[in-house]
């Protein structure tokens, strides 16, 4: 398995549970946003499950099944493609599967839940789970994360940190007993805190820098941080990333004995593909023809 810090995993299993969430020993990937990709098969037994986070979970194929909260009372449910369902934590719950399904689960952090509510002036609240969600802004970051993962995560950890954030408020304003309004930020980093934070990175390219860490180095919360830091800079945190690693791969692809996956490394792209994809996005031009031109 691919131990990107965002994960996408499928599995398929007869005792695969409506949202199974795998424990993780490591408490740096207990901060960090999972996504996974499982499919069910029919079975013909209810099947006892308890989830320890927080999950959403958005069906990809057509399928029913029945669930409750004791194996002897179920009721049915029937989905279509699209349809999201947020699952409820911490509760015994008994799953039959009636038809094969397919499903991408996203398991928000309980870190980052504790964090956005602090922000938000509370306490982490209890989620009321649902068989059926409607929000279109959940429906959005759940797409988002979707392309993201199919772009191959370029922007790494920063981008699907700020989703992850943005899920966690969205789902609190939506479904938890916290409702008060998203804070407004005025005005922007000051001279000393932006120049931290823009060292830090030109710094730290190579490295799949996090939010958390250039929210660190301007000693602000994340979500205080990416007001402040776009009012700043007129960008958002990961896009400010992605562009720095362009104009330190256009200092590199000037050496001639520089090879481009050794440029992509250095940059802090995890493969030549995903470089040449955002290297070309920026200037319109792949990485090699971007280096003849200039060596013409």
């Amino acid at each position: 398995m691919n131990e990107r810090r965002v994960k996408y995993s499928a599995s398929v299993s007869n005792r695969s549970v409506l949202c199974r969430v795998k424990r993780h020993l490591n408490p740096v990937m207990d901060a960090e946003l999972l996504v996974q990709r499982i499919a069910n098969k029919i079975s013909p037994e209810p099947i006892r499950q308890i989830l320890e986070k927080q999950v959403l979970a958005k069906v990809l194929t057509p399928g029913e099944f029945e669930l409750g909260l004791e194996s002897h009372s179920l009721s049915k449910y029937c989905y279509a493609p699209g349809e999201m369902i947020l699952c409820r934590k911490n509760t015994e719950e008994w799953v039959r599967w009636r038809t094969p399904i397919q499903m991408l689960l996203i398991t928000v952090p309980d870190q980052t839940l504790h964090s956005v509510a602090e922000e938000l002036g509370g306490r982490a609240p209890e989620l009321n789970g649902t068989p059926l969600l409607k929000d279109e802004r959940i429906r959005a970051l759940v797409a988002a994360t979707e392309a993201d993962l199919a772009n191959g995560s370029p922007a790494g950890r920063i981008y699907t940190d700020s989703i992850g954030r943005a899920l966690a408020a969205a789902l609190m304003h939506s479904r938890g007993v916290l409702r008060s309004p998203m804070r407004q930020y005025r005005g922007g980093l000051s001279p000393v805190q932006l120049r931290r934070v823009t060292s830090f990175v030109h710094e730290n390219l190579h490295e799949d820098v996090s939010l958390m860490q250039m929210a660190e180095e301007a000693k602000l919360s994340p979500a205080y941080f990416s007001q402040m830091f776009h009012q700043s800079t007129g960008v958002a945190p990961h896009q400010f990333v992605l562009r720095a690693r362009v104009e330190r791969a256009k200092e590199l692809l000037v050496k001639e004995d520089a090879r481009v996956l050794d440029v992509a490394i250095a940059c802090g792209f995890q493969t030549q593909q995903h470089f040449a994809r955002v290297f070309r996005a920026f200037c319109k031009m792949s990485p090699t023809q971007f280096r003849q031109a200039r060596l013409a």
